[in-house]
């Protein structure tokens, strides 16, 4: 299963577009000595570099930067699928994946930032750039927490929690590798330094927006709600991968006003993503409403 879901499972995620060539790629890598976490350290450099790229400024710079954010994009979708073809899917892996993701965000949105502030006040493009980092981060958690719960109910991936921990079953896997569980350890206090706030104020938006079935009692209702796949389609426009689509063609088509393309995608980040977030969780919770009257 080279997918997070199986394939009776799969819906049209959005955020995905680069896994067929990722799987293709991770078949090629399999028999070879390449692991997984290989290939997150690649994708790791590339999306630094990236993000020099356009700190650098110029179109020429810009236009590197757009086509390492895209290999990162694919890379990292790569290293998830070799793992489940090498059979070597690991929670060490997951939280690399996760944080190394938030570190790339950090740096590209900082870059931009830079970018942009070469028109732009410095206090007005260091904040748009604080805004697009922590409204980004926080609606590719929205994508992961449906994304998460739908693959533990359908037989998927599950190397990811809702509720991120060190757990007993972590402890009893890497029980004999204590350097194995001291780098779990870590890399899982990491993820809750970054990622913590917004996986309680998604389950938070999540509770209010299922809360009219919920409180009469009718949660599998609720569940079959939050599963629906015109819904994960819906969410799956937040992922990371359309983040990383959507600069690209800013970067491209903005060339000869760089510096106000790349203010226009933190905007777009910042406000329309959060918007439109707000705009998918208020239509759960009306459609969770007219199905409690029922």
């Amino acid at each position: 299963m080279p997918g997070k879901v199986p394939n009776s499972a799969r819906f049209l995620d959005i955020s995905d577009y680069a896994r067929p060539l990722a799987v293709a790629l991770a078949h090629a890598l399999k028999p070879s000595r390449v692991t997984a976490p290989w290939v997150t350290g690649a994708w790791f450099v590339i999306g630094l570099a990236a993000a020099l790229c356009y700190a650098k400024g110029g179109a020429a710079y810009a236009l590197v930067g757009a086509l390492g954010m895209q290999a990162k994009n694919v890379l990292d979708a790569v290293d998830g699928s070799l793992a489940r073809l090498q059979n070597r899917p690991s929670r060490i892996g997951r939280f690399l994946d996760s944080n190394a993701d938030a570190l790339i965000a950090a740096a590209v949105c900082a870059a931009l930032g830079v970018a942009v502030g070469r028109h732009r006040p410095a206090t007005y493009s260091a904040i748009l750039a604080v805004m697009a980092l922590l409204s980004g981060l926080l609606q590719a958690s929205l994508y992961n927490y449906y994304y998460v719960r739908y693959r533990a109910r359908r037989g998927g991936d599950t190397t990811s929690r809702v509720e991120e921990s060190l757990t007993g079953e972590d402890r009893l896997r890497y029980g004999g590798r204590p350097a194995a569980l001291a780098l779990l350890s870590a890399l899982i206090a990491g993820y809750r330094w970054i990622y913590g706030w917004q996986d309680a104020l998604v389950q938070r938006v999540d509770d209010w927006a299922a809360r009219p079935l919920a409180s009469r009692g009718r949660l599998a209702e609720a569940e079959g709600m939050r599963d629906a796949r015109v819904l994960l389609t819906a969410i799956s426009v937040l992922g990371p991968g359309t983040q990383i689509l959507a600069l690209n063609l800013y970067t491209l088509f903005g060339l000869w006003r760089l510096s106000h393309a790349l203010e226009l995608y933190l905007l777009t980040v910042a406000v329309g993503g959060s918007l439109y977030a707000a705009a998918v969780v208020l239509c759960l919770r009306q459609a969770a409403a007219r199905r409690a009257r029922v």
